[in-house]
């Protein structure tokens, strides 16, 4: 249980045992986001017809809508787009605004303050993975499921934490939580790639953007040329973890700290809320 409530009072369990360095998600203000433009432009210069889009997530909430990574054009309905939908990862492609393919998990397998490793693949249809386990998909929309940057030539802008899908540069879908560890390969990684990147053994070959999220910089690149950039309320911590993100998600501040205590992995915080 994430938190025991009477009253004013709290107590939040959670444990410690999994922590990762993560940009971190309010959630608080509207355009939280990291843009990674020069990375989206790129991909569209570079007509990619397979990738690969992997990251780890934490999230606050499962109920919500929330961005995980984005492509889109600035100004028409144009993009890529993978997110967390009610527990369900899902992916889309609009092409011109023209729906060209629309798919998700068919189970909903994601659950709040758990980390997870994610992933989407483009190989002349789309896949979606789960700590290195492909997942059984349900498509909605089945136009042309080869679709990617190559056809989507107005795709100039990139995201982290959000997206940017209706075409008129506004920003929504505000990731809650943490997010780590994100790359784009321009191959289609196989079942056995994906599942020794969600071991740590990471593949730096095809690697065209990697952010570990303990600074700003792309490592894939050496920094400079696809960096992030931070855009309203969101920061990078060392050390984002199950407990963490219970804590955060109560909404608490430092001084409504009463108590805290670690015991087996496990940590306890006693919060009254402060009038």
């Amino acid at each position: 249980m994430a938190f025991t409530i009477v009253g004013d009072a709290a107590i939040v369990v959670g444990g410690v045992d999994q922590t990762r360095a993560a940009a971190v998600f309010t959630g608080g203000d509207t355009d939280d986001a990291y843009a990674v433009d020069a990375l989206a432009a790129a991909r569209t210069a570079a007509n990619d017809t397979v990738g690969t889009i992997t990251a780890w997530i934490c999230p606050g909430d499962k109920t919500s809508t929330a961005a995980i990574v984005s492509f889109n054009d600035a100004n028409v309905i144009e993009f890529i787009d993978f997110k967390l939908v009610a527990g369900k990862l899902t992916a889309a492609c609009t092409d011109g605004t023209v729906a060209q393919w629309a798919t998700a998990t068919t189970a909903a397998s994601i659950e709040a303050h758990t980390w997870y490793h994610v992933a989407l693949v483009q190989d002349g249809r789309p896949h979606i993975y789960i700590n290195g386990v492909e997942q059984a998909l349900t498509d909605t929309v089945t136009t042309d499921l080869t679709e990617w940057f190559n056809n989507c030539d107005g795709i100039d802008k990139g995201w982290i934490g959000a997206s940017s899908i209706g075409g008129a540069g506004a920003v929504g879908e505000e990731f809650v939580g943490g997010i780590s560890d994100v790359k784009y390969y321009n191959v289609a990684l196989t079942q056995t790639q994906l599942m020794n990147d969600y071991l740590g053994q990471h593949l730096v070959t095809d690697c065209i953007a990697w952010y570990k999220m303990d600074a700003l910089t792309d490592y894939a690149t050496g920094g400079g040329t696809y960096d992030m950039v931070a855009v309203s309320d969101v920061y990078l911590t060392p050390s984002y973890n199950n407990f963490i993100s219970k804590f955060r998600k109560f909404g608490c501040v430092a001084a409504d700290v009463v108590g805290i205590a670690e015991n087996h992995g496990k940590i306890t915080a006693l919060i009254v809320n402060a009038a």
